[in-house]
């Protein structure tokens, strides 16, 4: 009986991949650093040009390095956005849908809207604030800019938590929802003045620091968006792409 599975052997561009993605990890490549020129990396590699080449590809395509000047490339540590485009990314790939993106919705939020209120100094209250104010200016029949307004307001909650775990986190619930949003406002005609009725308890809620009013609008708000999904007859089941 055959107790282990033959071991494959990396391709050689694979190793460099991961030899400097395990330097970026560990630090020892810092944030803005220049990696060395290809010629320098073949030497120390002990490879090919085009090796390297498909190596440092690879590393641009996840987000690693990105082209300085003289073709030079830098290091560049994922931030937060980052990682949320690629889960969300990931997520639609595979075949996820609008129930599952609502669940992680209405369950995530209200507590990160209780957390908001203990957490989001004046500045970043404005700032939510001010995501609400372009709402409110956007033409009722402008849905790009009112759905960009309303997934704002939840991009400035998620920044002012200061936790990057939970920014990645809410960051790719926001990028999910950006679809079944243009279907309710699309489809609902009332959509955008409720949402900024919601908008503005919460935004009372944060600078009056009453984490369990914030959570309860929050809860109100998402239950709200769920009301307009029945109205515009988006179809929960669907994939989110």
């Amino acid at each position: 009986m055959k107790a282990f599975q033959t071991i494959e052997r990396a391709p050689a561009y694979m190793k460099v991949y991961r030899a400097i993605e395990e330097k970026i990890s560990d630090g020892t490549l810092k944030d803005g650093a220049h990696l060395p020129t290809e010629a320098e990396l073949c030497a120390q590699f002990g490879v090919t040009r085009s090796t390297v080449r498909e190596g440092l590809r690879l590393l641009e395509q996840t987000g690693l390095v990105v082209r300085g000047a003289a073709k030079k490339f830098v290091i560049r540590r994922p931030v937060a956005s980052d990682i949320a485009a690629a889960a969300s990314r990931s997520f639609a790939l595979g075949g996820v849908t609008f129930s599952e993106v609502f669940d992680a919705l209405a369950t995530m939020y209200p507590e990160a809207a209780r957390l908001a209120a203990k957490r989001l100094s004046k500045e970043k209250i404005a700032e939510v604030r001010r995501a609400g104010e372009a709402l409110k200016e956007a033409r009722d029949n402008d849905h790009e800019a009112t759905v960009a307004g309303a997934v704002e307001f939840f991009q400035a909650i998620a920044r002012g938590l200061d936790n990057r775990v939970m920014l990645a986190m809410l960051q790719s619930l926001n990028l999910m929802i950006g679809e079944s949003l243009r279907q309710v406002i699309a489809r609902a005609p009332k959509a955008k003045d409720r949402i900024l009725n919601a908008q503005k308890n919460l935004v009372e809620a944060f600078a009056a620091r009453d984490g369990d009013l914030a959570a309860e609008w929050m809860r109100k708000h998402i239950a709200d968006l769920k009301r307009g999904y029945d109205v515009a007859k988006v179809d929960m089941n669907a994939a989110i792409l």
